[in-house]
Parts: C-alpha cells; sequence; structure tokens
C-alpha cells in the first residue's frame, strides 16, 4: 500500500501534531508499507533526514498532487485547505485523523475556512485522537486514541524517585503551571514542603519564576528547561505525580500517559480528552480551580502509583499503528483491485 501522509508540521518541529505524524508513518513503513511525509518544515543545515521513509519538504501545488495521485490513500495528520486543494485533483481515498478541535477558540463563530473544512470532512474518513473530539465534530467518525512511546516510557528502577510534583509542557497561561505554584504555596502554608519541577520553555517563563519568588516558594521548585528523549523519561521517574493543570481543554493528552507509563499518579484538569488520557486511575479536578488541585494532588502524594497497565496497553504504540492500518487496507481494498 501506497501511503501519502501530509502534515504540514513535521521534525524538527517539535509538538503533539508532528510526534503523531512520525509516529504513524515509522509505524506503516515497518508494516511493509511505502510512506511519504509531505511537511513544510526544513531540516538544520546539513543535517541528514532522521527517517526511513521519504521526506518531501516544501513541497508545492504541483508536487503535492503528483505524490497524491502516486499514492493508494491519503491522510490529513490535521485537516489543511493547502492539502485539500491539491487532493481535490486526485480523490484518492482520505482519511482526516483529528488532532485538535474543528472550531474557533473561545467559542467564537466558525470562520468561513473552518466551515469549508467542515465539509470537506463529508468527503473523507474522519478519525479522532479522543471521544470529546468525535463529540464536538458532529460527524460520523471512529475514535482512535493518541499512543505514547512505550520503548521510552517505563519504570526506571535504577531512578530514586525522591521528587513530589512535576510539570511537563508549554510555558503559556493556557497550560496552568500558574495553578501547580499555586497549590505548591497552599501546601507550604499547612507545613507541607513540597517540591515542584516545571519542565518546558514559553513566554510565561519570566512570570512563572516570578510567582514562585513572590509566594515564597522558590526554593521548593526547580525549573529544568525543555527536556526529551532519555532525560524527559528519566525525570518522570524522579517524580511522585505528574499534574497536567490546563485551562485549555486539551483534546487529547499524550503527557499523562507518559507520565502514567513511567509510575506516576497522574492528576489532571476535567476539561476536553484530558480524562481519555489519564484513564480510569488519573485524579481529576476541576479547570482552573487551584484550591480543587491543591486537594486532588494531596491524594494523590499520600497514594502509591496504581495499576495503569489495562489503560496503557489500548495506547501502545503497535496497537494504535495496526488500528490505522486495518481501516486503510479497508479505505483501498476497491482502488487496490481496480
Amino acid at each position: 500500500m501506497k501511503v501519502v501522509i501530509h502534515s504540514p508540521a513535521f521534525h524538527p518541529m517539535i509538538g503533539g501534531l508532528e510526534a503523531f505524524a512520525a509516529m504513524l508513518a515509522g509505524g506503516l513503513h515497518e508494516r511493509g508499507h511505502e510512506v511519504v511525509v509531505l511537511c513544510q518544515s526544513d531540516l538544520p543545515a546539513g543535517e541528514a533526514e532522521p527517517f526511513p521513509f521519504r521526506v518531501v519538504r516544501r513541497a508545492g501545488f504541483q508536487a503535492m498532487a503528483r505524490w497524491m495521485a502516486w499514492a493508494d490513500v491519503v491522510i490529513h495528520a490535521q485537516i489543511s485547505l493547502k492539502g485539500l486543494l491539491p487532493w481535490l485533483i486526485t480523490r484518492r481515498p482520505l482519511l482526516l485523523s483529528h488532532q485538535t478541535w474543528l472550531r474557533e477558540e473561545r467559542g467564537a463563530p466558525l470562520t468561513w475556512q473552518t466551515r469549508l473544512k467542515r465539509l470537506a470532512c463529508r468527503l473523507a474518513v474522519n478519525v479522532t485522537c479522543s471521544a470529546a473530539i468525535g463529540r464536538d465534530l458532529s460527524l460520523p467518525h471512529i475514535v482512535i486514541p493518541n499512543p505514547y512511546d512505550d520503548a521510552l516510557f517505563h519504570p526506571r528502577l535504577e531512578v530514586a524517585r525522591d521528587r513530589d510534583l512535576l510539570f511537563v509542557g508549554r510555558l503559556v497561561s493556557d497550560k496552568g503551571a500558574d495553578l501547580l505554584l499555586e497549590a505548591a504555596a497552599r501546601f507550604a502554608v499547612q507545613h507541607m514542603h513540597v517540591s515542584a519541577t516545571i519542565t518546558g520553555s514559553g513566554p510565561e517563563e519570566p512570570a512563572l519564576k516570578s510567582q514562585a519568588e513572590k509566594l515564597g516558594i522558590q526554593d521548593r521548585v526547580r525549573f529544568t528547561g525543555p527536556l526529551r528523549g532519555e532525560a524527559l523519561a528519566r525525570e518522570m521517574n524522579a517524580h511522585r505525580v505528574l499534574v497536567v493543570p490546563s485551562r485549555w481543554a486539551e483534546p487529547f493528552g499524550i503527557v499523562a500517559l507518559e507520565g502514567s507509563a513511567s509510575g506516576c499518579v497522574v492528576v489532571a484538569s476535567n476539561g476536553g480528552g484530558l480524562p481519555e488520557a489519564a484513564g480510569p486511575c488519573g485524579i481529576l479536578f476541576e479547570s482552573g480551580n487551584a484550591e480543587d488541585l491543591t486537594r486532588s494532588l494531596k491524594t494523590a502524594l499520600e497514594q502509591d502509583a496504581p495499576d495503569a497497565r489495562e489503560h496503557l496497553q489500548r495506547h501502545q504504540r503497535a496497537r494504535i499503528v495496526a488500528s490505522f492500518e486495518r481501516m486503510l487496507l479497508e479505505m483501498t481494498t476497491p482502488h487496490l483491485n481496480s
């Protein structure tokens, strides 16, 4: 099967969409399919392409149309009007993977671009990364949850789990790291000296450091900057609780899976797809409510990490790739036999 994955954002850019596209492309390649990724990101000068599948960077309209005509099936890692225009020429079977909300921020009226995308969804097979995204889409869809890297995130007995609270994410207001600092300060008032680590970077970093000083907890808060790969996996293993305090309704939340797989108790806000990512073992709190977060963190710190194996098995990479492969084969069987 020849597969084209259209993902304008791709390595070396960092984010959930980029990671998903690389995971799916790599998984399908490993299963013997010919995979081409069309993206708009550039490699640093002198860096070789790190993937075993073909990546076409900065493809224009004609190049995208040629590759889509070559394919047996086209996947949009997230629906894109620029990717839909060349697809209209070829009309190959199309799968749209919805990795975020297809709506405007904060309930604003739909733009013409979003309305057009929603119309285009009726021409494709729609897959959503969470039931929450599917409900919001209000179109026929299949839920295939996002996977985590089970080869990287797992308990590491050689790492001492001697720290308390960990936040991992971009340092922007919607991610709620300030709520974690407020909760840590509430613990200090109760003479509970809880340590907190904030991993990530972003425009809110200076404000967060200033907040920690004003709250008098700067000695209990550690800023690591962004961590990836092995360094991030070990950091998770060094903490008892992973906190995902997003104010924004996350479409899913792979970091919750990574924390749970690393042996953390996961505390997450109750919006969007986060409850699905945290699973039955996660502890949820009311989004934006620092008092409720503090109560939930206290509960988490008083318990051992629950057995989340059944939940994690449903999100292993091989299982997710196999689900996509089955769908693609069903979509392309008439085309391949013609």
